[in-house]
């Protein structure tokens, strides 16, 4: 059986891992656009700064997209789809629109028509993205659509690393139900399953895995940021994932004298025009930082969802307040071992008051020793990728 790594340490010697080569790396987000950044987004900068030759295709979006309506397809302008675009020296990216993806469809009848479509995903690549493919040293797949295009790339490279970095469950999240039974299938072929939360290991129990948590930009919160926010009290709410939003409108009608900062795509129902909610939609990440640097309590109201518990420790959204020491509000199951965090009860409505309210009343602390940044955790992942290679 596949060797199963633990929480790898970043401080490696020189020879452990190649420090330049070439990287495709396949992810769900836009990459240079000034928007949202995710985990995968860090890590190919990382990865570009460190010495690679980066090239990073978005996926998940197609000609469906536009039937369907996609915020990230109008995030990105048609000049730029399907063709490279040089972001740094050492950074490119590409949209990548093919006619379809594999999208989850609101009928079982019509996820399991579309299930034959996950083999054909890979077929659509474009020529450029396969020769890149066939350079490639490192390949790293998001835990999204791009799943079901491993098969394809390890047949174009069969001497490369492949790496799934695995950031959510795809069920959870709510991926085509297909994508799952495909990545169990091929988990133990990657060369590495990374995973952010020892409760991710399950997933892929006859696969070399490795637990490497997320990193965190750090200099943009230890830069000194100038206070966007006016006199009053403020909570942050960044990101969208699983989001709770029964739970923000109960916030926003019991706490009229606070202000609520919504970062992401967000549906807030009912209190979107409400006096004390402002709504940002995507930002750069500094300017999202300078608001967690200064507000006086953070939001992370995931909703309740069968094989969420993994979140507890794999929120980037937590790993960020958590080092700003900022008080925070999350249900029970998310809570975790994070500082400063007041739980509640999804079901219980006084519960989250008063978990709010005593965060409302809760200084900062000094917290987040123990995060990493991205070099850092790049670093761990090439390591636990390579090692192998460093033993022989």
């Amino acid at each position: 059986m596949p060797d199963a790594l633990s929480d790898v340490n970043s401080e490696t010697s020189a020879a452990a891992f190649p420090h330049h080569g070439r990287a495709l790396v396949f992810t769900q987000q836009l990459v240079g656009l000034g928007g949202r950044k995710t985990s995968l987004v860090f890590m190919a900068e990382s990865l570009a700064a460190q010495g690679w030759s980066v090239s990073v295709v978005t996926v998940q979006l197609s000609r469906l997209s536009l039937l369907r309506g996609n915020a990230r397809l109008g995030a990105a302008p048609r000049d730029i789809w399907n063709r490279w675009r040089r972001v740094s020296p050492t950074l490119e990216s590409m949209v990548w629109i093919p006619a379809f993806h594999p999208a989850r469809w609101p009928s079982r009848f019509l996820n399991l028509l579309s299930t034959p479509l996950l083999h054909a995903y890979g077929a659509l690549l474009p020529q450029s993205v396969v020769q890149r493919a066939r350079e490639a040293d490192l390949i790293v797949i998001e835990s999204c659509a791009a799943v079901a295009l491993f098969r394809r790339l390890r047949r174009l490279a069969p001497r490369a690393k492949i790496v799934h970095s695995m950031s959510d469950r795809l069920d959870v999240v709510g991926m085509h139900p297909g994508l799952a039974g495909m990545f169990r299938k091929d988990a133990p072929a990657y060369d590495l399953i990374r995973v952010p939360a020892d409760a991710l290991l399950a997933d892929a129990p006859n696969a070399r895995t490795a637990v490497i948590p997320h990193g965190l930009d750090k200099a943009a919160y230890d830069l000194s940021a100038e206070n966007p926010l006016p006199t009053g009290r403020h909570a942050v709410l960044a990101g969208d994932m699983m989001f709770d939003q029964p739970a923000f409108e109960r916030l926003v009608r019991a706490f009229p004298d606070v202000t609520f900062h919504a970062f992401g795509r967000f549906d807030l129902g009912a209190v979107v025009d409400a006096a004390n909610v402002r709504a940002h939609g995507e930002v750069p990440f500094a300017a999202l930082a300078a608001y967690l640097k200064h507000a006086d309590v953070g939001l992370a109201l995931y909703k309740v969802a069968p094989g969420l518990e993994y979140i507890a420790q794999s929120s980037l959204k937590l790993i960020q307040y958590e080092y700003c020491g900022l008080p925070t509000v999350a249900p029970h199951f998310a809570a975790g071992n994070h500082g400063n965090v007041f739980g509640y009860d999804p079901d219980d409505a006084d519960s989250l008051r008063s978990a709010f309210a005593a965060a409302l009343a809760s200084p900062r602390i000094e917290g987040g020793q123990d995060v990493r940044d991205w070099d850092e955790m790049v670093r761990a992942l090439l390591s636990a990728t390579f090692r192998s290679e460093a033993a022989a």
